[in-house]
């Protein structure tokens, strides 16, 4: 299920769907949590989005009481966020937002281009950050399919504390890939395969990691909040 939310001509780049009802990742990923349309909201100032991760204490009382097991409650009643832009162009250009993270190790947050039609992934998805936060790294990548059609990817990690405001950036070209953060270049990808003709968005998700678990007691509150500003886009989307 997906919910769509408008915002105002000036917030173009804050046009959004975001998720419910199912879970955060495939089972194999180990990452807790469902996704809640509730758990993302644009802010009072036209220009930051919350994106919150919340343990519902009732919803794992009720689950309980209905015969679940302990780690499939937990699991069902930590409810996780999701931004996915309404704005969807053309990769190639510049974009760029800016984000902090909770500083929190149990959070596992992605922000990333996706394709506006799924069935073109891998072509299309490009992550500028990604991983468990409090790590003091994360992950940037690119994604593309081979001759086959089988997924093929180019991981690579740069050092960076995500729970500090940082302003993302990454270029897409033919034949280069330039990430940049806070202005500076953390990495260069010369390659055939950047997707500069295929239509994409912005998507930030975030998960629980499973270390959670290890947290736990009666009492346990958890609430965690991500800030994301979006900020330029191609042709011609941008938020002042």
């Amino acid at each position: 299920m997906t919910r769509l939310h408008r915002r105002p001509a000036r917030g173009a780049l804050l046009e959004y769907r975001t998720y419910g009802g199912w879970s955060v990742q495939r089972p194999e990923h180990g990452t807790l949590g469902r996704y809640s349309p509730d758990m993302t909201r644009v802010l009072p100032d036209g220009r930051t989005v919350a994106l919150t991760l919340r343990l519902d204490r009732a919803a794992y009382q009720l689950y309980r009481e209905a015969g679940a097991s302990h780690e499939q409650a937990l699991h069902n009643s930590l409810l996780c966020p999701a931004f996915a832009s309404r704005y969807d162009v053309p990769a190639r250009g510049v974009w760029e937002f800016e984000l902090q993270a909770p500083p929190s190790d149990r959070v596992e947050l992605v922000a990333m281009l996706w394709p506006q039609d799924d069935r073109d992934w891998p072509r299309g998805e490009l992550n500028l950050l990604e991983g468990r936060v409090g790590t003091g790294q994360t992950m940037t990548n690119l994604h593309w399919p081979d001759i086959d059609g089988a997924p093929q990817h180019a991981p690579a990690m740069i050092d960076l504390d995500v729970s500090q405001w940082h302003r993302y950036r990454v270029e897409v070209l033919p034949g280069r890939i330039r990430w940049a953060v806070d202005g500076r270049t953390v990495r260069t990808l010369e390659t055939p395969h950047a997707p500069i003709d295929t239509p994409v968005h912005l998507v930030v998700q975030a998960g629980v990691n499973p270390a959670i678990q290890e947290d736990w007691h009666d009492n346990l509150e958890w609430e965690h909040t991500i800030l994301l500003r979006p900020l330029r886009a191609p042709r011609g989307g941008q938020l002042s």
